[in-house]
């Protein structure tokens, strides 16, 4: 059993601190995704990243990339039970995930590439060649979401 202050106690400060980090920029990613269900998605992503914790810690995954996963999965799972068809939800139809997500962080969140990458887990470099990839691809009827910057803000 943990002292006070061991192990148990400082895995939990982490994933604590880990959670309010992410939570809201979380939160506008899947609002512009899945509306008012973005709660719930967030939720489900976090209640299973907090029982994956520890073994997420030692697997040698960086913990934001894994839990970018799980959200992404959590979301798609709502998605696809809503039969959205406005445009971001066809932005996915079109684009792999990796290349959407980064369309949305970077371009309607108004995050920068350092912002969306960390985020997302992955390298800036990583992000840019999505974002470049995206840009190639994307169909000229999606091409206003690459234009609708949202409010800015803070990233992850």
């Amino acid at each position: 059993m943990d002292q006070p202050g061991g192990t148990a106690d400082a895995l939990a400060r982490g994933y604590a601190g880990f959670r309010q980090l992410y939570r809201d920029r979380y939160l506008r990613y899947a609002h512009l995704r899945v509306g008012d269900a973005a709660a719930g998605a967030v939720g489900t992503a976090f209640g299973y990243l907090a029982r994956q914790w520890p073994i997420v810690l030692s697997s040698g995954t960086r913990p934001a990339a894994y839990s970018w996963g799980l959200l992404g999965r959590s979301v798609a799972a709502i998605e696809s039970g809503s039969g959205s068809v406005e445009a971001i939800g066809r932005l996915y139809g079109v684009l792999p995930a990796e290349q959407a997500d980064a369309v949305l962080l970077h371009y309607r969140l108004g995050m920068t590439l350092t912002e969306a990458a960390d985020c997302m887990g992955i390298d800036p470099s990583a992000l840019a060649a999505h974002l470049l990839m995206a840009e190639r691809c994307i169909p000229q009827r999606l091409s206003g979401i690459l234009r609708s910057p949202g409010a800015g803000g803070a990233g992850c």
